[in-house]
């Protein structure tokens, strides 16, 4: 019997360090998959970084990201979803992390055009981004793609699609929403293109 008992005792111990050994390796492997690295697609090669949780306080309008200086990350340098898709750019850098500006801050502003006609419109940012000064002459279908045509950034980047115009609008120009792929809070991780 009392061997018996030595033998659980010891079985059980080595559960214990069984799944602390496993628990450490899972922590192990989510860190490594999630640390900040230099991804390729196509020609471009691109800082991934990894979204922080502002849960419950983040405004929407910027981010925190697990990539600053040492991993090369500057001041002003384009932040995508993907590749072509742009979010926003960085606006502070630290050692180990950055800032990054999205089209969720309600003090931005940015020249856009929508669908193959490229009509222009201004991109105003805010908890709903809306596509302002768009002409009544020449609307826009619903779901047209929406790019970036700022003079500071690559022409062409895709913030988003038309979506629902707003009503009631009495002065010469119509207001939509832009409908973006994802909100801020389904946020992963972000590629920033270095400069």
């Amino acid at each position: 019997v009392i061997a018996s008992l030595a033998n659980t005792s010891a079985l059980l111990d080595e559960l214990r360090d069984l799944r602390a050994e496993n628990l450490s390796l899972s922590a192990q492997l989510w860190q490594a998959q999630h640390s900040p690295g230099v991804i390729t697609a196509g020609k471009e090669s691109y800082i991934r970084a990894a979204v922080y949780s502002e849960y419950p306080l983040n405004n929407e309008g910027s981010i925190l990201v697990a990539a600053g200086k040492n991993q090369g990350v500057s001041l002003n340098s384009i932040v995508l979803l993907r590749p072509g898709v742009f979010v926003g750019e960085v606006v502070e850098v630290f050692a180990n992390q950055s800032r990054i500006r999205t089209l969720f801050d309600p003090g931005w502003e940015l020249p856009v055009k929508i669908g193959g006609d490229r009509i222009d419109s201004l991109l105003v940012g805010g908890h709903i981004p809306r596509l302002t000064l768009i002409s009544k002459k020449n609307l826009p279908n619903l779901d047209a793609s929406v790019y970036l045509a700022a003079k500071k950034y690559p022409y062409g980047l895709q913030v988003g699609t038309l979506g629902r115009f707003v009503e009631g609008s009495q002065n010469l120009f119509a207001e939509a929403e832009l409908t973006m792929a994802q909100l801020p809070a389904e946020f992963e991780d972000v590629l920033i293109m270095p400069l």
